[in-house]
């Protein structure tokens, strides 16, 4: 549904341009990708990994503005999933890489039009400060998280330690709940990790994490948790799970994105860093809580 201020908008659309979907694997993604490639501030390899994120098949991962029926002027990329939300499913949308030739930047909205009329939760993670401004004036919420950096060698344990970690499929399919099996298939062809965590050798005393192996600067390795599904039973247990993680992946620095900077990792022997961001929400589900999940940061 358009608020008054895309209404408003609308009315003075330059119709000499045209909003077009693109799914993956067309032929004409050619002359998007050269559209893409051309644009000096954007970090091309990066945005190629975020386009390969894709849960829904039948549904854009994009769509272009195009000027006199086949000259690209813009861009906005999308990832749309249906995610398990307090056991139901909903349709969503992560949006990235909005960008628009300098000619037509008063147009840039036409681009988000179609994802707004379907109506379904949306999200954003860290727009340039250009596009904060007209978020809001969409009807967007903002929201702060935090990007938490830790030194994995803070963890170092050598008691004995009551927590065991796994990545058998095994446990996965007879331990976790219904609404996570939905979470995990989703996430199966992405480039990340599932770790199945339990405590005290019963395995039905368990969490599970995802994460991602990377390099800091190409160099330094960094293991980043994307999602945790218990909060309270990882900090409870975080200094014994971030020895296994340690002994595990042997990186340097764990990190992880959290809406509260003292939600985890707060003893001060962690030798944190914490980055603030921001997030934008439309149509946000009451009973959804935050996580980084079917979304650019999963590249």
């Amino acid at each position: 549904m358009l608020n008054d201020f895309l209404i408003k908008l609308e009315k003075r659309f330059d119709a000499g341009l045209k909003v077009k979907p693109i799914f993956k694997d067309e032929e004409k993604n050619i002359s998007v990708l050269k559209f893409l490639k051309n644009q000096n501030f954007l970090d091309f390899k990066e945005v190629i990994k975020i386009l390969k994120i894709n849960f829904d098949h039948k549904k854009p991962i994009g769509y272009v503005l195009v000027k006199d029926e086949n000259k690209i002027v813009g861009f906005l990329g999308t990832i749309f999933c249906k995610r398990p939300i307090k056991e139901q499913l909903v349709e969503h949308c992560y949006l990235h890489s909005w960008i628009v030739s300098k000619n037509h930047r008063l147009e840039a909205f036409k681009l988000i039009i179609p994802v707004i009329k379907k109506n379904i939760f949306i999200s954003t993670y860290s727009p340039t400060k250009s596009l904060e401004g007209l978020y809001k004036k969409l009807g967007f919420e903002e929201r702060q998280f935090f990007s938490k950096i830790v030194l994995s060698f803070s963890f170092f344990n050598f008691k004995k330690n009551n927590v065991h970690i796994d990545e058998e499929k095994f446990f996965f399919e007879k331990y976790i709940k219904e609404d996570e099996k939905i979470l995990l298939k989703d996430h199966a062809l992405t480039d990340t990790k599932k770790i199945f965590i339990y405590f005290d050798n019963n395995k039905n005393n368990n969490i599970f994490i995802i994460v991602k192996k990377k390099f800091k600067n190409f160099l330094f390795p960094i293991l980043e948790i994307i999602h945790i599904s218990n909060l309270k039973k990882f900090k409870s247990n975080e200094e014994e799970i971030g020895f296994e993680l340690f002994k595990k992946f042997k990186t340097i620095f764990f990190k992880v994105n959290i809406l509260e900077k003292n939600d985890i990792f707060l003893k001060p022997f962690y030798l944190q860093k914490n980055v603030e961001k921001k997030v934008f929400y439309y149509n946000k589900p009451i009973d959804f809580k935050f996580d980084v999940l079917y979304s650019e940061l999963l590249r």
